[in-house]
């Protein structure tokens, strides 16, 4: 049922910043020559092929214990098996001794994609055809968010893969960067962002096998055709009025005392992120990048106990707050 236990034990259980040095030393094991930069670590294949994953969870510790079924089938820890996405780590670990595809791992994906924006600040170009990325939930899902190629869509969907709609992963920002087409597949993980997630092995091994059978087959180049959606203000802005891209919505907001907890789906967030909270308690997530902060919809901060954080407008300040899908774009266009 199971490639590698050993391996997926050890993915799972290292931190992000371990999981890196541990991935570039298993590249130069495998013949690649990784670059390794802040937010990312780069590979270069010899399939025109990128394959995409990134290293951190949104769990707060790691996964001293972790459970198998009877069967290896399914696996969970008590601490959160972090799955999202280290099941894509994983995959690709496995598909790129079959098939030297190039390899993207970006860091810092859960607290906005700040990896894929290094990576897209920076001058590494790889010609590939398109773009694989392993961190979608279930089994069977192909999510090609703002990527409108029908033949690309065709090519992925011939493989047996379903359509299924999302919100943003890092392949939002690599794809557009390449102008190649991008699509993000099921890695195998249930009830992403709880504790009791769960991992399906037997639909991250069918995966691998048609993920590999995919880059293995010859295709030319499919380009990056943007989604036909209503623009954003980003996209027609004019450039004399900078200042009205962060729109006119602003907040006083105050730091989050270092002393308390911020809880997402029932888990503890533990990152060097600075969160900022309303008078209604409502927490922000601080892009020092834009001076602006972002809503985090399914956030919230107590203290010890659970109470509600105390608001003092004495050390509060005033900030532009600014949707999600504006921060992404700004911070794409900063590091261009």
């Amino acid at each position: 049922m199971i490639s590698n236990v050993n391996e997926l034990k050890t993915v799972i259980q290292m931190k992000q910043k371990q999981l890196k040095i541990y991935l570039e030393a298993a590249l130069k094991k495998m013949g690649y020559l990784p670059e390794s930069h802040k937010g990312f670590l780069y590979a270069k294949g010899r399939i025109p092929v990128l394959l995409v994953a990134h290293l951190d969870t949104v769990h707060c510790g790691q996964a001293e214990i972790i459970c198998f079924s009877e069967d290896l089938r399914y696996v969970m820890s008590p601490q959160g098996i972090g799955g999202d996405d280290r099941c894509g780590v994983y995959m690709i670990l496995q598909i790129i001794r079959q098939a030297k595809c190039h390899v993207l791992f970006c860091e810092d994906e859960e607290i906005g994609g700040r990896g894929a924006g290094a990576f897209a600040g920076s001058k590494i170009m790889p010609k590939v055809n398109y773009i694989v990325e392993i961190d979608r939930k279930s089994e069977n899902d192909a999510v090609f968010y703002e990527c409108d190629n029908p033949s690309f869509t065709d090519f992925v969907l011939g493989f047996g893969f379903e359509e299924r709609s999302g919100s943003f992963s890092d392949i939002s920002v690599v794809a557009p960067h390449l102008n190649t087409a991008a699509v993000n597949i099921s890695a195998g993980y249930y009830n992403e962002h709880k504790r009791y997630e769960y991992i399906d092995m037997l639909a991250v091994e069918n995966n691998i096998r048609r993920i590999t059978q995919m880059v293995l087959t010859d295709t030319g180049h499919f380009n990056y055709i943007k989604r036909n959606n209503q623009l954003s203000l980003v996209d027609w802005m004019p450039a004399a009025f900078p200042s009205m891209v962060t729109g006119g919505k602003q907040r006083l907001l105050m730091d989050v005392p270092a002393e308390a907890h911020i809880i997402t789906n029932g888990c503890e967030i533990c990152s060097g992120t600075t969160y900022l909270i309303d008078r209604a308690s409502k927490v922000y997530i601080y892009l020092k990048e834009l001076n602006a902060a972002v809503e985090s919809e399914y956030c919230y901060a107590c203290g010890d106990n659970g109470e509600q954080i105390a608001f003092s407008d004495s050390i509060a300040k005033i900030l532009p707050v600014i949707s999600f899908e504006e921060a992404v774009e700004r911070l794409t266009m900063n590091y261009g």
